[in-house]
Formats: structure tokens, C-alpha cells, sequence
């Protein structure tokens, strides 16, 4: 016997002594239409996909051309359809994980993880779903009517915005992608995580949002990094401005609350109380996107560009769904109904007062600089020559929560929250 022959029956030997493998599976993809009827039926989409059954047709029409796909690419005997590529994208933004959802697609982990981030590549590309500040006088008059109309008695009426930061969790990014690790990770959280900036209109929609800086950066500091943010801010006409809290700085065109010893002044707090009446529509705006895309309750993970791709993603379909469905969108009618309270919009347990996100915490080398605004001063100028104060059910309701924090047991979370820094109304 020849050598080859010899080294054929050893590989012949070799290969019948492996087991066989296993049948191939075939899963069969989610029926779409069938599967949003019975949503629609049970008033159940708009929790599934937070969003109307009429806006998701929209944003389907809108994503169909970026996300097509041809028979060929997938491997099972029907083609991955646009709309199983979007249910999957919207359930794991929801909060959902990929490797529990990928039989929407009916193909593997992998074939799961490239539709997710197909999803996410084009609500990113899409011009239609760009975040962006206004860009004629009518559309400014429009932002500074709608602030006007939450500020009582207009004593706030040059507000054009409300700009705020928050922390977002992340897993250790690489020192390849980082360089210095350690700016990424906030004591306070004790987390990586990095400093979102935005600015939101009346309706808290987003005309401005950023993954701006790592997540020990205050906001102070974040603010001017966001060069498109400030720029716009600082170019403002005299007269208007936006708003924010304590830990940025004063401003002719960025409004900030009295601190301290200057509160004790009554036109002083009266301002604050105004003001705050603004400001905490970006808290709303943060409080809404993290609890409608439930992926940034946790830790997001991935590199530093799939964690900003995701973020920026959910804000452009936040800001899409109250185009759509209005300020009051269906998610919080069902809510408010009492239909699914596993919806509804809950204090995050790390967060301070009740928020529904994480703001950013000051670090120890937090310092404040003192600034001016002579819009400040002639608001304060007014509220005091008319003797306007906070009004009465403000103090009274204030005055029902420090009752209750100095009587709850569990209060001490609270309570070493400085609301300078982070101030409710």
C-alpha cells in the first residue's frame, strides 16, 4: 500500500470518528403584520415600540431605503425585512437584549447584533431625524413663545431654551480608546460614564444634544466643549436667553439661580422659583428619554463610538416621537391610564430627588465662577419693584418636603444632595 493511501484512510478514519453535527435549525421570522394587529388589538404597540402605530409607519418609510436588505444576505429561506431590522432596534433601545429578541429577525446572536447596530447606524444618518437649533426668527419666535407660555405671568419671556447635563454609564472604556481611563469614571456613581449636553425647547424636544465630554467632567466645564452649544447661546440677541442651573456659569444669554446667602433676598428667590419653572424642562426632556429608551438606565455597553452612536440614537428617536405623537405622546396615555404602570416614568435609585436620570455631580474640583447678566438683574429689578414673590402653594409644598425628609427614615440620600447644584423648583 502506497503512502497517499495510507494518509487517505487515516483521514477517512478521522473524520467518521466525529460526531455529526447537528440538523440546522430553522426559525422562522417574526410575521410582522400579523404581530402589530394584535399590538394595535390589545392597545399594546406604542408600549412595545414607544411610538404610535402611525409613527412607526412613518419612521419605517423614512429608514426603508437605508436598511433594505436582499434575499441573499441572510442564510434562512426569507429575507430579514426592514421591519423585523426595527422592532429588534427598538426593543433593545427599550431596554431589551439582543440575544432575547433576535427571533424577531429568526437568525443568530451575530445576525442580531448587525441588525442592531444597522438600526442604529441609520436613524444616526437619516437628515430628517438631525438634531438642530432653530434656524429662522419664525422658528425662534416659535421655541420663545412656547417657554413664554410655561413661565407665569411671562415673567420669563426672553427663555429660547433650557440646557442642562446628564451622566451616562458606560463600561471601562480601552486606554487605546481613552488615553487617560481614569477621567471616565465618577466617584459619586462610582462608574465609568460619560457628560451628555443638551438643550431642549418647551416641548422637550432636543435642539441640541452631545456625548461631550468623560463623565468625571462637570458641567461647567462640559458646557464650553460643546462648541455648537455655546456658540449658539452666546450669539443670542440681547433680550434672549437660555436657562440652566447652578453649576454653569452666569451668562448675559445663560441664565443660572441666585446661590447661597444671595437666596435669602425675597426678589432673589422669587427669581429662582421663575426660573426653575424653565429649567425643569430639560429634566423632564432627560427623565423622558431615559425611561422611554430604557438602554440608558444601565450600563451601555461597547466602545466609546457605539456607546455615542446609541445615546445619540435614542435622543434623535426621542425627539422624532414627540414630533409625531406631540409632547404628551401615547406612551403617556397608556401610562396615565393605569394600563401598564411597568411604563411608567420611576425615580432612578441612584439618582437625587427623585430624578428619573442621572445629573452630573460636581466633583471635588468643582469651582464656581462668578458672572453677569444685566437680563438677570433687570428680571430681579422687576420682580422686586412689584413685590412678586414665589407663590404660595411653592413655599407651602416646599414646606410639606422638608417635613417629610426630616421625618423618613431613609431621607439621608436626599438630603446630602446640595440643590444649588441640582435644584427642583
Amino acid at each position: 500500500m502506497e503512502m497517499d493511501d495510507i494518509f487517505l484512510l487515516q483521514w477517512i478514519a478521522t473524520v467518521g470518528a466525529r460526531p455529526p453535527r447537528n440538523t440546522r435549525w430553522h426559525h422562522n421570522r417574526l410575521d410582522w403584520n400579523e404581530h402589530a394587529e394584535q399590538l394595535i388589538h390589545e392597545r399594546r404597540f406604542a408600549n412595545e415600540y414607544r411610538m404610535s402605530p402611525a409613527a412607526h409607519r412613518n419612521l419605517l418609510r423614512l429608514l426603508d431605503p437605508i436598511l433594505q436588505r436582499v434575499e441573499w444576505n441572510s442564510r434562512g429561506s426569507e429575507p430579514i425585512l426592514v421591519e423585523h431590522i426595527m422592532a429588534l432596534g427598538l426593543r433593545v433601545l427599550a431596554g431589551g437584549q439582543i440575544a432575547d429578541n433576535r427571533h424577531i429577525i429568526g437568525a443568530s446572536r451575530a445576525a442580531g447584533y448587525k441588525a442592531f447596530d444597522d438600526f442604529v447606524d441609520a436613524v444616526n444618518s437619516h437628515p430628517e431625524l438631525d438634531i438642530n437649533f432653530p434656524k429662522s426668527a419664525e422658528e425662534w419666535r416659535e421655541v420663545n413663545d412656547g417657554f413664554k407660555a410655561k413661565s407665569s405671568d411671562n415673567i420669563m419671556e426672553g427663555c429660547v431654551g433650557a440646557i442642562d447635563g446628564y451622566f451616562q454609564r458606560i463600561q471601562t472604556p480601552t486606554k487605546k480608546e481613552a488615553g487617560n481611563v481614569i477621567a471616565y469614571y465618577s466617584g459619586h456613581y462610582e462608574s465609568h460614564g460619560v457628560n451628555c449636553q443638551a438643550c431642549v425647547r418647551s416641548d422637550l424636544r432636543f435642539m441640541y444634544f452631545g456625548v461631550v465630554s468623560p463623565g468625571s467632567t462637570n458641567d461647567n466645564i462640559s458646557y464650553p466643549i460643546a462648541a455648537g452649544l455655546r456658540s449658539v447661546v452666546e450669539d443670542l440677541p440681547t433680550g434672549m436667553y437660555c436657562v440652566a442651573d447652578a453649576a454653569y456659569t452666569l451668562h448675559e444669554n445663560l441664565l443660572i439661580p441666585f446661590t447661597g446667602s444671595e437666596r435669602l433676598d425675597g426678589a432673589h428667590d422669587s427669581f429662582n422659583f421663575y426660573l426653575s419653572q424653565l429649567r425643569i424642562r430639560v429634566e423632564m426632556a432627560f427623565g423622558r428619554l431615559t425611561n422611554k429608551f430604557r438602554i440608558l438606565k444601565g450600563c451601555v455597553l461597547g466602545s466609546l463610538d457605539r456607546v455615542t452612536s446609541i445615546v445619540m440614537a435614542c435622543a434623535r428617536l426621542h425627539n422624532y416621537i414627540i414630533a409625531m405623537d406631540g409632547p404628551n405622546d401615547v406612551l403617556d396615555e397608556v401610562v396615565e391610564g393605569g394600563e401598564d404602570p411597568e411604563f411608567a416614568i420611576v425615580a432612578h435609585p441612584d439618582a437625587p430627588l427623585g430624578m428619573s436620570y442621572l445629573p452630573v455631580v460636581p466633583n471635588d474640583e468643582w469651582e464656581k465662577f462668578d458672572g453677569i447678566s444685566y437680563t438677570r438683574l433687570a428680571i430681579v429689578d422687576y420682580l422686586r419693584e412689584n413685590g412678586i414673590m414665589r407663590p404660595l402653594y411653592n413655599l407651602e409644598r416646599k414646606q410639606r418636603e422638608v417635613m417629610a425628609a426630616e421625618t423618613d427614615d431613609d431621607c439621608n440620600n436626599i438630603i446630602q444632595w446640595d440643590d444649588e447644584y441640582i435644584s427642583p423648583s
